[in-house]
């Protein structure tokens, strides 16, 4: 009886003490993390680590804390949502972890998260830039063109590599007169603020923010306007909202299309014969269209930043972690080892490659975030709305919009 009291209390000592780390998940890949939890609670035993699937995190953690409830761990985030967390003053910066890890990751992948802001010097009264990063980097996506080849040689113009996005337009063109206009040449989701950014950057546009204001005034945002005005009002082309995309691209009413590299597995699973394609340059533009690289990291909520945190974030970035998360779902890693070993894997990842090899990150501010992506929405509804010559009083009022407090 003596022996079973002692075990008992060893039991509940053990308990007593072990940690359990709470992680919001969202997105794609939970069952991947959860095999990987699995793995660090076998080698660490003294923690526990509990994956919630839960939407619209930044607005449950803004809600949490208002209402005064518990607050999780680790949360899987956007590059580009941390600015209004960074604000509220709800995460932590993970400077050191870039000071101790950036150097087995990818180039520039903590650039992702950083958060700039001005504040005065105490010593000079002048305004002086501080940076902080407030995300460890995990994977990204990144966006490219999809497409039916057999659709496209049934008509006679086959897509090929180096083929310019007018190319794209007259094979598209061609599409539709073979099928008698029953299957869209080419379609995208062309009021989305998510496909605006690659058409901005192809047409010049260097920073999408500039010195705290976002500018969508200037000629290379009007000339990217312009261009998708054209195309899509000129029937070249095609505005389909993102879930009529999927379901036409999966049912063949849509043969080529501009979509994220997150859908390539559901595509696979769906057994659809499709290739994909590099981001086309725009002959017009004399550039590129620039793809976004969707990074996805993971925050640490504000006085949660243990050790036990820390090891477990080291953990899932290490490189077979990283393969076991990322080789599925078609993400890119973050870890160099992992990345180099990935990125020529199949014809999937190597031509999501290399439109990502010239893709660039949303900003982190939380003003960018209020703003750009609510204000392009609506101008870009509107404009395409019409049928004649697009109205630029239409991106003046959107600038003002932008510019409003």
């Amino acid at each position: 009886m003596k022996k079973v009291f002692i075990f008992l209390l060893i039991l509940i000592s053990l308990i007593g003490f072990s940690e359990k780390l709470v992680i919001w998940f969202d997105y794609e890949g939970i069952d991947q993390m959860k095999k990987i939890i699995q793995t660090f609670e076998k080698e660490n035993p003294d923690i526990t680590v509990q994956v919630i699937q839960q939407k619209k995190i930044v607005n449950k953690i803004f809600n949490i804390y208002r209402g005064g409830g518990e607050l999780p761990d680790i949360i899987l985030i956007k590059n580009d949502e941390i600015g209004m967390l960074a604000d509220a003053n709800l995460i932590e910066n993970v400077d050191n972890f870039k000071n101790e890890i950036a150097n087995t990751l990818i180039d520039k992948s903590f650039d992702a998260f950083k958060v700039e802001k001005n504040i005065i010097d105490g010593h000079s009264n002048k305004f002086k830039k501080e940076v902080h990063y407030f995300g460890v980097p995990f994977y990204f996506d990144t966006q490219v063109l999809y497409y039916h080849d057999k659709i496209f040689y049934n008509s006679g113009f086959s897509l090929e590599y180096g083929q310019t996005f007018e190319d794209l337009l007259f094979n598209a063109y061609a599409v539709e007169e073979y099928t008698k206009g029953r299957v869209m040449g080419l379609a995208w989701g062309a009021n989305s603020p998510y496909w605006f950014p690659p058409f901005q950057w192809a047409f010049g546009k260097k920073e999408l923010i500039e010195n705290g204001r976002i500018i969508i005034n200037d000629d290379e945002t009007y000339n990217a306007i312009d261009f998708i005005f054209k195309t899509i009002n000129g029937g070249s082309a095609h505005l389909v909202e993102r879930q009529g995309l999927i379901s036409g691209f999966k049912s063949g009413k849509i043969a080529s299309m501009f979509f994220g590299t997150f859908m390539i597995p559901d595509f696979i699973k769906s057994g659809i014969d499709f290739k994909i394609m590099p981001l086309p340059y725009i002959k017009e533009a004399g550039n590129y269209m620039t793809p976004i690289l969707d990074y996805k990291g993971f925050s640490i909520l504000k006085g949660k930043k243990t050790k036990d945190v820390e090891k477990f974030i080291k953990f899932i970035l290490q490189k077979d972690n990283q393969i076991d998360f990322c080789k599925d779902l078609y993400k890119f890693p973050v870890n160099k080892k992992a990345f180099e070993q990935l990125k020529d894997s199949d014809e999937y990842f190597k031509v999501a490659y290399e439109s990502a090899r010239i893709g660039k990150v949303m900003p982190t501010s939380a003003y960018f975030k209020s703003k750009y992506w609510q204000g392009i929405r609506t101008m870009m509804t509107l404009i395409l709305n019409r049928k004649d010559e697009f109205d630029g009083e239409i991106v003046e009022k959107a600038q003002e919009f932008m510019d409003a407090k």
